[in-house]
Order: C-alpha cells, then sequence, then structure tokens
C-alpha cells in the first residue's frame, strides 16, 4: 500500500495535480508520523493501521464538509469532496450491512457477550475480522445496538 500512494505521488507531481499532491503528501506525512510514535521511522505500519490513517482521513474531511455546510461555502465543500474521492481509492469496498451483522453475531456468540460491558472485546474481534472494510463507528455502532 506505501508503494502504491508513492507511486501515485510521484505521478500527481509529474501531472502537477496539486490537489492529489497535496492529498497523498498529507497521507504520506501522517503515515511517517504513526511510523514515528511506534518507534522510529524505518517502522512499517500494517495495512489495518495505513487503512486506519485514510479512514481518520477521510472522516476529518467529512467533518470539515459538515462545518462547511452551515456556513454555505459551496467552493470548499467541492475541495474536500474531491479529497475524499482521491482517498476513498485506496480505501476496500465496504462490506455490507448483513455481512458485518453475521460477523458480529459470531463475535458475540463466541465471546457469550450479554452487556455492553463486553461491547469493547466483541468490537476488537469484529474489526479483527472485518479487515479494515468497516469503519470502527459503523462496527461500534451496530455492536451498541444488538447488546442492548
Amino acid at each position: 500500500m506505501i508503494n502504491k500512494i508513492q507511486e501515485d505521488l510521484k505521478q500527481a507531481m509529474r501531472d502537477k495535480d496539486s490537489t492529489k499532491l497535496n492529498v497523498l503528501r498529507s497521507l504520506k506525512t501522517a503515515i511517517t508520523n504513526a511510523s514515528l510514535q511506534k518507534g522510529n521511522v524505518n517502522e512499517t505500519l500494517t495495512e489495518l493501521e495505513i487503512l486506519g490513517l485514510i479512514r481518520k482521513q477521510v472522516s476529518q474531511r467529512q467533518d470539515s464538509i459538515n462545518a462547511y455546510v452551515s456556513a454555505q461555502r459551496q467552493d470548499l465543500i467541492l475541495i474536500e469532496t474531491n479529497e475524499i474521492e482521491i482517498l476513498s481509492k485506496y480505501l476496500p469496498v465496504d462490506m455490507s450491512d448483513n455481512d458485518l451483522e453475521l460477523i458480529i453475531k459470531s463475535a458475540i456468540s463466541e465471546l457469550y457477550a450479554k452487556s455492553k460491558k463486553d461491547m469493547g472485546n466483541v468490537i476488537k474481534l469484529v474489526v479483527s475480522r472485518a479487515n479494515g472494510c468497516v469503519d470502527n463507528k459503523r462496527i461500534s455502532k451496530m455492536v451498541g445496538e444488538m447488546l442492548q
């Protein structure tokens, strides 16, 4: 994944695509910072960790869009939407609600989860089984609904 981002970054430089270049530079910086937090800059992140960083960047841009909607700034909404499209190309296709529900039910029965107290363990198991195909907020919401 890091190699693909690096290649796309070089191509954006060649194409003089400033929007894509800025988005990919920001992503690369986030990856480098996460590597530094793990220990050193040469520490490689797992693909799940990189997907998490990409989802975080998409989420930040979505939050910005929500703020721009209330401020009626269509120009900034368009910029953020384009940036989300660029980042989304690195994310796997989202898992359907039915597939996610099956994974959650399996995790709940496997862990004998009964209440919201067990939510953390269930979420950990579901996240590991979803392989980055689902946003953690969505997992948390569905697990919470199923453990009421």
